[in-house]
């Protein structure tokens, strides 16, 4: 018999109180206040990069929380509420995102009818109230009155000039409905679940990268755009106060494949970041000429050649293993002395307190006990994430050993492993004995 967990009760509670009391103590000494889920104006602290401290007891606090409910509340309730019905949520947000009605609502935020609501939707209004009342009670809309709601804090975040609009519709489109064949695909090294059930089939369904392809010419600029709701809600840009750029020197060359900044990507992507995104974004590096855009395909191409660092964010997690391969041997190539490759994506834990890379290498921070030492619900994101890769394109996120063995395969070193908030850098230089 396994020990009882009435110890693990009160750690539980502890982590809670504490990560809690942190979070509001950030809050009330950055603004004076915590901000209610009721508000849908934005809180001063919404648009800062989240102190380390701050991030990881966010994590403390989901994975406590989540871990004391599946300790004290019965299994099969577990089972019933966070494994079988959650899969009806993205189809009860999508309905949410294609009818715009977080921008609908935006016009009375005291709250509007659901008469007038599936008025301007033209749906039924019994079943619309239905489908925001279970929005409601996970806290993304709130019912003001019976039919009656109204935007609130979450709900704000789903505007349709938010980038998370778009990748909403990507995750509970593309990737909720390849999720429901995950299961009839998984012995097949081949095919990913998407490919199943896109009309276009295997060869026409690569989104991301198929730019030849009209008909998914709109996937690849809802996605392009997704991708930037994704990156402020994950705070890649920990990257820019992390790692040390100023160590460059003044002249210094960043090839940010996807100071002077030269962007390459596929030719959809860099017409969508020289005339979209860098203009609203960053205009001042335009202006001044500190960014180059070229085009570039990575299978057949070698990046621009004598940069200082080849920076890689949210790149290889999307191809195979043998074509990360080729990615990689392709900036060997073009590598100075003392380039150096940042690799930026999640690097994959496990939950063995017992698992520890190879050749000693360093590790990421474990949770506190008796939090799983990966932080489990605190840190899911990456799992989601790695099983949404499975299911759209047949690829994944990988842990620390197999980005480092990827580099000694391509001609490289691993230098150092980095945090950047949720999701980390490996840095890789050369190895001049290949």
């Amino acid at each position: 018999m396994i020990a009882p967990a009435a110890n693990q009760i009160s750690s539980l509670l502890t982590l809670i109180n504490e990560s809690a009391r942190t979070l509001q103590a950030a809050y009330i000494n950055g603004s004076g206040y915590v901000p209610s889920l009721d508000d849908t104006g934005s809180h001063p602290l919404d648009g800062k990069l989240s102190a380390p401290e701050l991030k990881e007891a966010v994590q403390v606090l989901e994975g406590a929380c989540a871990q004391l409910c599946a300790t004290l509340a019965r299994p099969n309730h577990t089972v019933l509420n966070k494994f079988f019905l959650t899969a009806l949520e993205p189809n009860c947000l999508r309905v949410a995102l294609m009818f715009k009605i977080p921008d609908i609502l935006q016009e009375k935020p005291s709250g509007m009818h659901i008469s007038e609501i599936s008025h301007r939707c033209g749906t039924d209004p019994a079943k619309l109230a239905r489908v925001l009342r279970l929005l409601s009670a996970k806290h993304c809309f709130r019912e003001v009155e019976r039919d009656t709601f109204a935007n609130n804090r979450l709900s704000v975040q789903l505007l349709a000039s938010n980038p998370l609009y778009s990748l909403g519709l990507h995750m509970t489109g593309d990737t909720t409905a390849g999720a429901t064949k995950l299961a009839e695909t998984l012995a097949d090294p081949e095919w990913a679940p998407f490919f199943r059930t896109s009309p276009l089939g295997m060869e026409q369904s690569h989104w991301p990268t198929n730019g030849h392809n009209p008909d998914m010419h709109a996937h690849g600029e809802c996605f392009g755009i997704g991708m930037i709701g994704w990156g402020t809600a994950v705070e890649a840009a920990a990257v820019v106060n992390v790692y040390p750029w100023s160590k460059l020197g003044p002249g210094a060359t960043v090839c940010a494949i996807l100071a002077e900044l030269k962007l390459q990507d596929l030719p959809d992507r860099m017409v969508q970041a020289e005339n979209e995104v860098w203009p609203v974004e960053c205009p001042e590096a335009i202006a001044e000429n500190r960014i180059e855009f070229k085009a570039i395909d990575f299978f057949t191409e070698s990046p621009i050649a004598g940069c200082d660092v080849y920076y890689l964010k949210n790149i290889l997690h999307a191809f195979s293993t043998s074509r990360c391969l080729t990615i990689l041997q392709g900036i060997r190539k073009s590598m100075k002395p003392g380039s150096r490759v940042l690799i930026h994506e999640y690097i994959l834990q496990t939950a063995d307190s017992r698992d520890e890379p190879s050749d000693r290498r360093p590790q990421l921070k474990k949770a506190p006990a008796p939090l799983l030492p990966n932080y489990g619900e605190g840190r899911i994101r990456q799992y989601h994430l790695d099983v949404s890769l499975m299911v759209l394109v047949n690829s994944q996120e990988r842990t620390l050993d197999e980005y480092v063995q990827l580099g000694e395969q391509a001609g490289l070193k691993f230098l150092k492993l980095w945090e950047f908030g949720d999701l980390s850098g490996v840095e890789l230089c050369a190895n001049e004995d290949q």
